[in-house]
């Protein structure tokens, strides 16, 4: 899921297309963000290599992958019923693109689907100091042949960095509606972090 995420971002970029010529301006420093209160019981996740941190309901997973040199995190719910990837960009091809524009071509290109994901309108994503939109979709998958709905949220702090995650979930399964609601209150929490290579 990683790599179709990168895939989907880097899709999503040229679908968009890119901002106009070389920026020459340099951006403004990047700073941590406070995490906000936690629920009882979530544990605090912090990831320097891709820059964030975010709050972890408890008994979900994360691991890390760094597929065609892009880096990922994989959060799971402890059923495994839901899956989130979050992939962060702080270049200007990423960043110029409107969100609108950039969420629904993102989850468009999603590969690994029996056809094309057909997103909805993107809706504001309320609850964070990002500016945020969602926008979802529903498929079956060609591998398993399991019906999935996906959820794509982009996060932006203006002129600095963009997270992409990608919610999916079983969505044959009841008990999934109340995971996707955990991952979304989880996505509320996420704030940047600058990466430990800047």
């Amino acid at each position: 899921m990683a790599l179709a995420m990168a895939l989907a971002v880097t899709v999503a970029l040229n679908v968009a297309g890119c901002g106009g010529g070389e920026d020459t301006t340099s951006p403004p420093a990047e700073t941590s963000q406070p995490l906000p209160k936690l629920p009882q019981g979530w544990q605090v996740h912090r990831d320097p290599a891709i820059g964030y941190a975010i709050g972890i309901p408890r008994h979900w997973q994360v691991s890390r992958s760094n597929e065609a040199g892009v880096e990922a995190s994989l959060i799971r719910s402890a059923d495994h019923l839901v899956a989130v990837t979050v992939v962060a960009a702080r270049d200007s091809e990423a960043l110029d693109v409107p969100l609108d524009e950039f969420a629904t071509a993102a989850l468009a290109a999603l590969p690994g689907f029996d056809s094309q994901l057909e997103p909805s309108d993107p809706r504001q994503f309320q609850g964070t100091p990002f500016d945020a939109v969602s926008t979802t979709a529903t498929g079956t998958t060609k591998a398993r042949g399991i019906k999935e709905r996906t959820t794509l949220l982009v996060l932006r702090r203006e002129d600095v960095v963009n997270y992409t995650a990608a919610i999916v979930e079983n969505a044959r399964q009841k008990k999934s509606v109340k995971d996707r609601a955990l991952a979304l209150e989880m996505m509320r929490t996420l704030r940047d972090l600058p990466p430990e290579s800047q």
